[in-house]
């Protein structure tokens, strides 16, 4: 017996707060960097990607790819989020 789903809607809303190592900021917005990685072209789009990664994705540094080189300590969580989760729809 196939079971019967129901679809739903979830909407997240948190934020986070990081420090991030001028070195690493530097570094993704290369021509060359961003041409083999990610095309990041402020300091808040690389501060961006690298917390979706850290919070959202749960990795680390080093699991990100251009990064892998650098020190854990070139990034830091200051304040992970507190999440707010809602169903917003069913169906």
């Amino acid at each position: 017996m196939t079971p019967k789903m129901r679809k739903f809607t979830i909407e997240f809303r948190g934020s986070a707060e990081i420090e991030l190592d001028e070195k690493l900021i530097t570094r993704a917005l290369t021509e060359e960097w961003r041409s083999n990685f990610y095309d990041l072209a402020t300091a808040g789009e690389v501060a961006s990607h690298v917390a979706y990664n850290l919070v959202t994705n749960a990795i680390t540094l080093k699991q990100m790819d251009g990064f892998a080189d650098l020190s854990e300590s070139t990034v830091k969580v200051v304040a992970w989020p507190e999440w707010e989760v809602t169903a917003t729809k069913e169906g």
